[in-house]
């Protein structure tokens, strides 16, 4: 027999907890009553806990759709070998396209560099047309 175990120890912790029920129960008597419409209280928090569980299962669902269509749209993105070699016409028409791209980046480069040194430019002119106000007012 263990020394927890022993009859001493268990009067004294039944005696605790005689004490502790009856300091509850005399907090109880203190405590403000339930509201009467405690039942609708019961059943709008389960209706809650329903909407709740409904909610929890229609986003578990979107989620996987959502996964379904990444998926979908990565392996639809992917070219395969196969696709490939069914249509070499596209094939070829994706490097032109490709190619066009690049030039069109290309182009879009040389347009902002030259924005920049016109803007340079720009800047300079106006220090000097400030320059001459200042000078001629």
């Amino acid at each position: 027999m263990r020394v927890l175990d022993s009859p001493g120890r268990l009067d004294e912790e039944h005696r605790l907890i005689a004490r502790y029920a009856a300091r509850l129960a005399a907090e109880a008597g203190n405590a403000p009553r339930p509201p009467a419409d405690l039942g609708f209280s019961f059943d709008a928090n389960k209706q809650q806990r329903q909407l709740i569980a409904e909610l929890e299962n229609k986003n578990r669902e979107i989620l996987q759709e959502i996964q379904r269509l990444r998926l979908e749209h990565e392996q639809a993105s992917q070219p395969t070998p196969e696709k490939a070699q069914q249509n070499p016409t596209l094939l070829a028409e994706l490097r032109l396209l490709r190619q066009r791209k690049d030039e069109l980046e290309q182009r879009m480069s040389a347009l902002q560099e030259s924005r920049r040194e016109l803007m340079v430019q720009l800047e300079g002119l106006m220090k000097l047309l400030k320059f001459f106000e200042s000078c001629w007012s």
